[in-house]
């Protein structure tokens, strides 16, 4: 499958673009946060794992969140699809000075649009700490319907204990 991999995208208030080595010091800046990083699999991260990160970015399936009025690096997350390439799991972060202003939930909808539109996606799933209110509610938002609840199958590093895991899913024929 011949997939439409974009470097950018856009939205009302955001641009969506291929994240550089330039973007260390803003992504450490959330990275490195215990509180932004308590339900995702990863970090806190010191500056060497963020470049380390940011060397490895995959076009097309990263993206660094920008806001348009300001140019600032507020977040990141991508879409990542599978090797038959016909469906994907989205993952974001955003720094929590840019929670509960909808920008989740802008960022998500363009990642869901991208995989079905560009990418010719089946079907996309994210999975997050059941805990995780402002993740699950994003993919609500967004017409994701929550599929399954694993007891205590994520590992919440920042607090150091087994958490509930939601996993969501919306298909392209729920979507289109």
């Amino acid at each position: 499958m011949i997939m439409n991999y974009r470097e950018q995208l856009e939205t009302e208030r955001l641009i969506l673009r291929l994240p550089t080595l330039d973007d260390a010091d803003a992504y450490y800046s959330w990275g490195s946060d215990p509180e932004n990083v308590r339900y995702v699999a990863w970090g806190p991260n010191d500056m060497e794992q963020t470049k380390s990160f940011l060397a490895g970015v995959r076009k097309g399936m990263e993206f660094a969140v920008v806001l348009k009025e300001s140019g600032a690096v507020i977040g990141s997350g991508g879409i990542y699809p599978n090797s038959a390439g016909d469906t994907a799991e989205l993952g974001w972060i955003l720094h929590k000075d840019h929670w509960k202003k909808g920008l989740g939930t802008e960022f998500c909808a363009e990642l869901i649009r991208y995989g079905f539109n560009d990418l010719g996606l089946r079907r996309i799933t994210a999975p997050c700490a059941a805990v995780n209110y402002g993740s699950y509610r994003i993919m609500e938002r967004n017409g994701m319907r929550r599929e399954a609840t694993h007891v205590k199958a994520f590992w919440a590093r920042v607090d150091k204990e087994w958490v509930d895991e939601a996993v969501y899913a919306i298909l392209a024929e729920e979507y289109l």
